[in-house]
């Protein structure tokens, strides 16, 4: 296989952001002139195309911005859902790592350099053979960690990884710091980036948390979930910044929900008293499970107030399940979350010298 200069981007914890980071560094470095591919050895099965084809719908949207005439089984050769043993257990880990070497050299011809992102932790893929460690070695690329820092046990696993991962972390540039409230910035900067430093690892970009890029839109919860529209179709292009449960009394309700701002709620149709405390709240969206027809005096209020109001026929934990994903995903089809990507990497990272570090490590 020849060597291409590449970059292997992978995350500490799931939802870090990484797909974000992906994107907005291909923009930047398009913009600087370099022909950017872009390769996901083990995608997710998010959703299936008209053929009944497994679908990895942030490869599908690096194709469309990095303007990329390949298919999604070059793109991701191996895509995998939360069910996959059944499948992999049939298939030796040898013929999948032929198929993703194979894929990976008609996805790097004629490009300056590779973005290889990761799933969405290190270790998933290591039962067929295609763990970070081993693809890190077969591509010879350089390493970008991303991470989110939930606490400060976060900062614990990124050293306890620097010093157990050898193989990724001889090749590692450095760790982003993704989706950080404003109001601990200062703190990671006075504390977390020292003991960082201090164990050798490199700091290379403090992302804050956006709400207009994390934030789903009442519409993106509408087709994912195939819903009905009830009530305001004009109020589709709300956003939605949390997800709660209705499940607990209307008296609990009403003080559970008056914390929560801008937020979908999700509930049996048949809760008429929930959904009634919902909407004397800052609600962006009523979501009713159990394709159960809400009582009118819902619809009135939800209609006097431009609350959305969706029907769904999956049951509320299976519709949970189904839209969790959505927070901070980027569809193909976005380009204002697409832009936004690009300035934040822009401004918040190091970017260029992470693809001078790439260059020059290549040559």
């Amino acid at each position: 296989m020849n060597k291409k200069p590449s970059l292997y981007v992978c995350s500490t914890t799931r939802f870090c952001g990484k797909s974000t980071i992906c994107l907005g560094l291909a923009q930047n470095f398009k913009e600087k002139g370099y022909k950017v591919g872009y390769f996901k050895p083990i995608g997710w099965e998010m959703s299936r195309g008209v053929k009944g084809e497994k679908i990895d719908e942030d490869a599908q949207l690096m194709i469309k911005v990095l303007d990329l005439d390949l298919s999604m089984d070059i793109i991701a050769p191996v895509i995998l859902s939360e069910r996959f043993l059944e499948e992999s257990s049939r298939i030796d880990s040898e013929e999948y790592m032929t198929n993703v070497l194979q894929a990976y050299e008609k996805a790097s011809k004629d490009m300056d350099l590779m973005l290889i992102e990761g799933p969405s932790t290190i270790g998933i893929g290591i039962s067929i053979g295609l763990d970070a460690g081993t693809l890190v070695k077969r591509f010879e690329a350089q390493v970008l960690k991303v991470a989110c820092i939930e606490n400060d046990t976060t900062i614990d696993r990124i050293i306890w990884e620097k010093k157990t991962q050898n193989i990724i972390n001889e090749q590692c540039l450095g760790i982003i710091l993704n989706l950080i409230p404003k109001t601990d910035i200062e703190r990671i900067k006075g504390f977390a980036i020292p003991t960082l430093k201090k164990h050798n690892i490199d700091v290379l970009g403090i992302i804050p948390e956006n709400v207009e890029l994390k934030a789903p839109t009442v519409r993106e919860v509408c087709e994912r979930t195939n819903a009905t529209i009830l009530t305001r179709k004009d109020k589709l292009d709300s956003l939605i910044e949390n997800f709660l449960v209705g499940a607990m009394t209307p008296e609990s309700a009403l003080t559970y929900f008056r914390r929560t701002l801008r937020k979908a709620v999700i509930t049996g149709g048949d809760r008429t008293d929930i959904q009634l405390a919902a909407l004397q709240t800052d609600t962006s969206v009523l979501i009713l499970t159990g394709n159960i027809y809400p009582d009118i005096r819902v619809i009135a209020r939800a209609e006097k107030i431009g609350v959305p109001i969706l029907l769904v026929h999956s049951d509320t934990y299976t519709t949970v399940r189904n839209i969790e994903f959505l927070t901070g995903r980027i569809r193909h089809n976005d380009n204002k979350k697409i832009q936004l990507a690009k300035k934040l990497v822009n401004t918040y990272v190091e970017w260029e010298k992470i693809l001078k570090s790439v260059m020059v490590e290549s040559i």
